[in-house]
């Protein structure tokens, strides 16, 4: 196990890290995730759509929790600041966010 604590570049550690991060706290690993799609010079669109469509009837309520724990920004807010238009209004409705 002191294998997987050391900052290895090896692309095989990195990824039984992250399996392991995801299976033992997968909030902190998806907040992770997001934060990092997120706070780019230009969005990784790839990584936020698949959290939020995978996530959005599981875990998401946990996911933005541990967000705003870790940003000290909501995640609605995070989002609605890096995208726009139709894209933007489905993240935020899948994340339970919609305008009344």
């Amino acid at each position: 196990m002191e294998e997987l604590e050391e900052d290895s570049k090896d692309e095989y550690i990195s990824l039984l890290r992250a399996t392991l991060e995801c299976l033992t706290y997968p909030e902190k690993y998806f907040e992770r995730v997001l934060r990092l799609a997120i706070n780019k010079t230009g969005t990784d669109e790839g990584a936020l759509t698949r959290v939020v469509a995978t996530r959005a009837e599981v875990d998401m309520k946990v996911i933005k929790e541990e967000y705003l724990k870790r940003n000290s920004v909501p995640l609605d807010k995070a989002i609605a600041k890096d995208t726009r238009g139709d894209y933007e209004d489905m993240l935020l409705a899948l994340i339970g966010c919609v305008d009344e």
